[in-house]
Parts: structure tokens; C-alpha cells; sequence
């Protein structure tokens, strides 16, 4: 089923305003006729001169992870107007659903508007989606949705075109659109957390792949033995740098301080703890060399709870200059944790452009 936005006057636009919005919408450049400008003034569109006019519509925004559902409320210009944050459901797949409704309502209620200003939603889950089918390739924390096609699941609860991404390709388009400005054709995002992702953004759209597993850098064979069975479902480079492998490798390391890997930086010296550190930059300056080596990103930027840690970030730069003659640029997403809602929020509109072609 193909949802149309339920925009006030968004339907009464003639077809060729229709299509000029769209080429706004999807920052593709060219101007539009006199005509087409003067009725997109008139439906609140544009403003004088032109440009798009960010406060005529919202876009939801959500980014689901593992352990947490974030959801904003954006403008045209991916500006968040109002935010909220709670673990993810425990409930299973589809209560995501209800949960999303849910952080909606409660940020229309906070911004005092309706649900018919919203004209797209962007939404950010922790699994590879099928470009094709719209179904999960790979999302093993949701199984209950991997029958369904993802798109029309969404869009039929709330009522609005929906872009349906992997999360951390979601934080890539964040970052190009709104964060650091990328260098050259190509950038990517990888975040480092609770596991590992990557997202590729090239001239300003995502790479995803046959079945939208590009980026799964998980599965790189680095860290482990990746015909090992134990490594099949998160992958050998994953299984390596995990949170919970390199609190395991702590441990193993003779590490005797208690708590999270947060917990873990925020101690003073530690051998142990700073051995684990250097090895994991060692393994992400091997993902990076190899990403490198088929993709020749102009800029790298690191995210996660982990990967945001300038300790790392500074440890990744000496590895990378032993391994590389002319290692990309690399620096922590400007960003941070909003970089997922800020994604979906590019999507969502980009969404809303193609209903509009």
C-alpha cells in the first residue's frame, strides 16, 4: 500500500508544483518556473527568493537500538523541535510500533501540534533492511518483523510516507547532511558501542548494498576466526570488540575495577584496561585499512559510546599512520547521539520527495 502524506494542501498542489517541491525537497538543484514558485508560495512552501520554507511541515524522526527508542520531532531542515528518549520494548518487534505512536503523540502534545503537520516519517532500526523488499536481512533483536515488509508495516500506523533504515546508516546520512560536511564522493560512519556498524554515504545518498547489508563490517575477518560457527551470527570482528568482549578481555588481562566500559574510562591509569584499548584501536585501524582499500572514504567518523572516546580516537590516528601511507581523516561525529534522529529525519524528507515525483 502507498502512503500519501495527509499534509493539508499538499494533494491540491498541481502536478508540475508538485514535482518542483520534490526537487527541492531532494536538494537537486534547478530552479522552478514563475508559475510553480508562485503557487508553492501560496501553499506556504517557499519563501521569498525561493527556499524552502522548514517550518511548513514535521518529519518524525526515530532511531531504535538495542537499548533505547529516541524520536524527535524535526523541521525541513532536520532542526529538532522537540525529543524523547526510553528503553526499547521489551515487548518484541511489532510493540515498537505502539511505542513509536506512543513518543508521536507525546512530542505533538509538547509542541502543541497536530498529527496532520506531519508529512513523513524517518525510522532507524538495528538490523539490515532489503532495498528491494523491505523486509530485515539481518536484525537479530527484532525477529517478529522479519516477515513483513517494513515500509508498508510503518506507514500503515502512521499514516505517512516512511523510510525504514539500518540505525547506523541513518547516523551516516545524519552526519553528511548536518554534521561535519563530507570530503569528496564518499564518507562513512562507523559506530562502536554495544557492537560494531557502518554506514556509506556517497554524493549524498546511501549505499546499501544487494540486500542492504553494505557496511556490515561486523563480519569483517578481523579479531576472530571467521569460520569459527560461534562467530556466524554478530560476525568475527564484532565478536573481537564487542562491550562485552573487551570487558571479557579485561578481565582476562588481570583488570580487577568493576563496572561498564564508561565506568572503565573514567578510572585513572589502568595497565590492563589500557592494553585492551590499544588492541581494539589496532583491530578498528585493520576494519578501517580494509573499508579503505574498496571504498577510499574521504572522511571517517567515529560514533558510539565507544567509538566517541577521543582516548581511542587518538590511539586510532597512531595505528593508522603504521598501516597506511595516507590514512583518511578521521574525527568524532559533531553529532553525537542525535545523529541517528537527524538521519532519519533526511530520510523522511527524502521520502516525502519521491511521493511528490
Amino acid at each position: 500500500m502507498q502512503v500519501s502524506s495527509p499534509l493539508p494542501g499538499l494533494g491540491d498542489l498541481p502536478q508540475a508544483a508538485r514535482r518542483a517541491l520534490g526537487t527541492l525537497l531532494a536538494d537537486l538543484g534547478g530552479a522552478a518556473e514563475a508559475r510553480e514558485c508562485d503557487e508553492l508560495a501560496a501553499a506556504g512552501w517557499i519563501r521569498q527568493g525561493g527556499a524552502l520554507d522548514p517550518s511548513r511541515a514535521l518529519l518524525l524522526a526515530t532511531d531504535i537500538g538495542g537499548t533505547k527508542a529516541q524520536t524527535a520531532l524535526c523541521d525541513l531542515d532536520g532542526t529538532v523541535l522537540a525529543e524523547t528518549k526510553a528503553p526499547t520494548s521489551e515487548a518484541g518487534g511489532l510493540a515498537l510500533i505502539d511505542q513509536i505512536l506512543s513518543q508521536r503523540d507525546l512530542l505533538l502534545t509538547e509542541t502543541g501540534s497536530g498529527p496532520s503537520r506531519i508529512a513523513a516519517a524517518g525510522i532507524g532500526l538495528p538490523a539490515s533492511i532489503h532495498p528491494a523488499t523491505g523486509r530485515l536481512h539481518r536484525g537479530p533483536n527484532i525477529d517478529d518483523l522479519e516477515t513483513h515488509d517494513l515500509v508498508h508495516l510503518f506507514g500503515d500506523a502512521l499514516r505517512v510516507p516512511v523510510a525504514v533504515e539500518n540505525d547506523v546508516n541513518m547516523a551516516a546520512l545524519g552526519e553528511s547532511w548536518r554534521g561535519a560536511p563530507p570530503r569528496g564522493d564518499c564518507s562513512v560512519f562507523i559506530a562502536i558501542g554495544t557492537g560494531i556498524g557502518m554506514g556509506t554515504v556517497v554524493r549524498g545518498e546511501l549505499l546499501r548494498g544487494a540486500s542492504g547489508a553494505a557496511g556490515e563490517v561486523a563480519a569483517l575477518p578481523i579479531g576472530a576466526d571467521p569460520f569459527d560457527r560461534a562467530t556466524f551470527r554478530n560476525g568475527a570482528l564484532e565478536s573481537a570488540i564487542s562491550s562485552a568482549a573487551l570487558l571479557e578481555d579485561y578481565r582476562a588481562r588481570g583488570g580487577t575495577a568493576e563496572g561498564t566500559l564508561k565506568d572503565l574510562f573514567a578510572l585513572g591509569p589502568d595497565p590492563a584496561f589500557a592494553a585492551v584499548i590499544d588492541r581494539l584501536a589496532t583491530l578498528v585501524a585493520q576494519a578501517i585499512l580494509s573499508i579503505c582499500s574498496i571504498l577510499d572514504p574521504g572522511r571517517v567518523v567515529l560514533g558510539g559510546s565507544v567509538g566517541s572516546r577521543p582516548e581511542l580516537l587518538a590511539l586510532l590516528e597512531e595505528k593508522l599512520a603504521l598501516c597506511m601511507p595516507e590514512p583518511p581523516e578521521c574525527r568524532i561525529s559533531t553529532l553525537g547521539n542525535r545523529a541517528g534522529v537527524v538521519g532519519a529525519a533526511r530520510a523522511a524528507r527524502l521520502r516525502l520527495a519521491q511521493t511528490l515525483s
